[in-house]
């Protein structure tokens, strides 16, 4: 019999992240899913860190030859056998009871597409404001002609993905985005659901710098409002863990996050008007 979910896992050079998102799988409470990771030829011990868990979790582990987060989990996607797609990160993390309280609500709110609530896998007080500013407006926009993702983790009923034709793999970034606004324009509308929690990984901001990665969100933002979609390099943005490289900053509590954060809310201000 075909499992519920099958949990669909892109990744590249992730042998530091990979294990831990596959050990909070094995310790789900609830088990009716399948694993489907996705290696874009990593050069590190991914694939080595993946199949260790293949004795504990009914994982399937594939290698393509595409450097395309989109690609990766469209190819996951076809290979995939159950009745919902699970989207996940490899740098993302997840409670023993995520599996078990997505199955109640995707029984109960029936829906054909699903987005988890976000939280931070930093805990000081700042960063847990603007991630609750974060999931509001990501909620409000699903009453909007545009509306958005939590990025790539996300719950989707397979036949139905693959109407909507699976994520762009043309597009450069925001291609979660776009099939939120996808499912909208078929006249479903993506269900928001608080009990489903993500932890999301703040590496990239760690790597690079609060206001440079704000920066960019801002800019890919304005892009999907406005054009619809990235389909051009605009920035550097690459796919894949790159855990390796030193931090260049560290997230701090000064005030050029919070003008940062200033300029974001000024923006959907002026668009919500």
């Amino acid at each position: 019999m075909p499992p519920f979910f099958s949990i669909i896992v892109p990744a590249l050079n992730e042998e530091i992240c990979l294990p831990k998102i596959l050990r909070d799988l094995q310790r789900q409470k609830e088990k009716d899913f399948e694993v489907i990771v996705v290696d874009a030829l990593s050069t590190d011990k991914t694939k080595e860190k993946a199949t260790e868990f293949k004795p504990v979790l009914p994982l399937r582990f594939f290698q393509v030859d595409k450097k395309n987060v989109a690609y990766s989990r469209n190819f996951g996607a076809k290979k995939a056998q159950g009745e919902y797609l699970i989207f996940l990160d490899a740098d993302s993390r997840i409670k023993p009871s995520f599996v078990k309280i997505l199955k109640k609500a995707v029984y109960k709110k029936k829906g054909l597409l699903f987005i988890p609530y976000i939280i931070a896998d930093e805990s000081d007080q700042q960063t847990k404001i603007i991630f609750k500013l974060v999931n509001f407006l990501i909620e409000f926009s699903q009453y909007l002609n545009k509306p958005f993702s939590s990025g790539g983790n996300m719950i989707v009923e397979r036949n139905f993905f693959g109407k909507l034709g699976g994520f762009d793999e043309k597009l450069f970034i925001a291609e979660d985005h776009n099939l939120i606004q996808k499912a909208q324009r078929w006249g479903v509308k993506t269900k928001f659901i608080h009990k489903v929690v993500v932890k999301f990984s703040l590496r990239r901001m760690r790597r690079e710098g609060q206001l440079t990665i704000l920066y960019k969100y801002l800019v890919a933002t304005i892009h999907v409002l406005v054009a619809g979609g990235v389909k051009n390099k605009i920035f550097t943005y690459q796919m894949g863990g790159q855990d390796n490289l030193p931090i260049k900053r560290k997230i701090s509590s000064n005030g050029s996050l919070g003008d940062a954060l200033h300029q974001v809310q000024n923006f959907f201000r002026k668009y919500l008007s």
